[in-house]
Parts: structure tokens; sequence; C-alpha cells
């Protein structure tokens, strides 16, 4: 949601730098914004470039969803319904690999509304393995969410089921692994995240503090 505000705002902007003062007004109205957001949506939805359950199209519905709960479109709601049933409400094929869930944050949404279970059940079979069973752990993926961009893709769509359905059990999981990622990716004196693991560990030891900062930025744009 965050990033599509902050591209409605970087549209409105440069729209207010070339109109006369005097029309500045109406560009920050609740009716031009919300014309304005449906106009984006409808254009990026037109012309698609990713893949239906990548973790850019989850990053991208996530915006969609937040769009159509600005505006109520039902022209944007039918879009998170098509996209859905396209892809049999199913989340990517790594049950272990955060990014394959992103997607499922809009699966919950829409069945918040429609409240049918197929909607969100191939993400709480997902969920039944990835809490059971240990990462295939490899190099530094010594953690299941040992890359910053992992609390975009996941907290928000296990946070979300874990409210749909009432299971605690998924804000406990989930409360478990984002603080095994911020023991390990954030620095406490300088404020920043490491992007992943191969930015703070190497045979064993901390990288220099300068290595952290460089990634940083991955956490501001995911949350």
């Amino acid at each position: 949601m965050k990033k599509m505000l902050s591209f409605m705002t970087l549209v409105l902007i440069i729209t207010t730098s070339f109109s006369k003062p005097d029309n500045n007004k109406k560009l920050f109205t609740p009716g031009y914004i919300k014309k304005t957001m449906k106009s984006v949506t409808a254009w990026q939805l037109k012309n698609p470039k990713h893949e239906p359950t990548d973790w850019t199209n989850g990053a991208f519905y996530a915006g969609v969803s937040a769009a159509w709960k600005t505006t109520k479109s039902k022209t944007i709601y039918q879009a998170m319904m098509d996209m859905g049933k396209a892809n049999n409400w199913k989340p990517g094929k790594r049950w272990y690999h955060a990014d394959d869930i992103a997607i499922c944050q809009t699966y919950v949404d829409v069945y918040k509304v429609e409240k049918k279970q197929e909607m969100i059940q191939p993400f709480i079979d997902t969920l039944a393995i990835f809490m059971k069973k240990p990462y295939p752990t490899k190099g530094n993926e010594v953690i299941k969410w040992w890359w910053c961009d992992a609390l975009f893709m996941g907290p928000p769509a296990i946070v979300k089921l874990g409210a749909a359905t009432g299971n605690e059990s998924y804000f406990k999981y989930c409360d478990q692994l984002f603080k095994e990622s911020y023991d390990l990716l954030y620095d406490k004196e300088e404020h920043l995240f490491a992007r992943d693991l191969k930015y703070v560990i190497k045979n064993g030891k901390m990288f220099a503090k300068q290595t952290v900062k460089r990634f940083s930025g991955h956490v501001e744009m995911a949350g």
C-alpha cells in the first residue's frame, strides 16, 4: 500500500508542477486521487509484466488490493478475482520460499469478502508444510527468512491469514521467523538492515558495518 501511495504522490507532484496554482487544490481532493488511482491501476492491469505467482506480481497485487479498498472499484475487484481464479488460488511452487506466498496476500483479501474456502486452502496447505519442515539450507540460508525482502513477502500474507481464520499459531510462527531475521540482519547500532546473510556473515565472521548500510533500503522499500 505504501508503494502505491508513494507512486500516486509522485504523479500528483509532477502534475502539480505543470498546473496553475488555482487548479492545484483539486489534485489533492479524494475524488481526483481515486480517479487517478483507478487510471493507474487500469493501465498496469492491461500491461502485465510479471509471472502469475512471482513475488513481483504479489507486490503488485498488494497495491491493486489497496487501490480497491480505497476506491471500491468493481473493475479492480474483478481483476483480483480473475487473477486468483487463473492461479487456482495457489502460491508459487516453492513451499519454503517467502517470495512464493506474497501473492497470497490478495487471495486472503478476496476471501474475506467471498468467504470461499478454496481461495485460501492451498495457502493453508502450503503453510502446514512450511511450519513443519526445515528450510532446505544451502550456503548462507541458515534461517527461513534469510533475506530482508522476505519481511514483506511473508509476514503480511501469514498475518492476514491468521486474522481471517482465527488461527493464532500463524501469528506466533510469524513472530518467531521475523525475530530470527531481525536478529541476524539488523544492526542495532547503525539502525540498518543487511540485504541478506551473505552480506553479514563470511567465514563465520560479521562483515563491516559499511557493507550492511548498502542494503538497508531493501527493507524500507519492502515496508
